[in-house]
């Protein structure tokens, strides 16, 4: 199924090519659980510390469930974090301070 966030993953993907492992500002584990009408439809897990991405399931430090359209504003810089957040668009469980780590690598998605 072809979700409206599928290319911000894609570029996530090509992002991480070009991630020096030895020179990494962000090391934690990610798992992003895409939702269609409040129904989980995809999960990816954004692993920084082997510099890598999976479709699938798997454990993580932060879990970050969205309804695809707002994971889509997230990876094109449409939406802030915090504001996704604040409108209750955007759970999380887990270490919730990670989100804020990540962002500037979703920043650089844009680039």
């Amino acid at each position: 199924m072809a979700l409206k966030s599928d290319p911000v993953f894609e570029r996530i993907a090509k992002r991480l090519e070009s991630i020096d492992p030895n020179n990494r500002q962000v090391q934690q584990i990610y798992k992003f659980r895409i939702q269609q009408n409040g129904k989980v439809v995809k999960t990816w897990v954004l692993d920084l510390k082997a510099v890598k991405l999976t479709e699938g399931d798997g454990p993580a430090e932060a879990t970050l469930t969205m309804e695809d359209d707002i994971m889509f504003a997230l990876g094109t810089g449409a939406m802030p974090a915090k504001e996704a957040l604040a409108q209750d668009k955007l759970d999380v469980e887990g270490q919730v301070e990670l989100i804020f780590l990540l962002e500037p690598f979703i920043a650089s998605l844009k680039k």
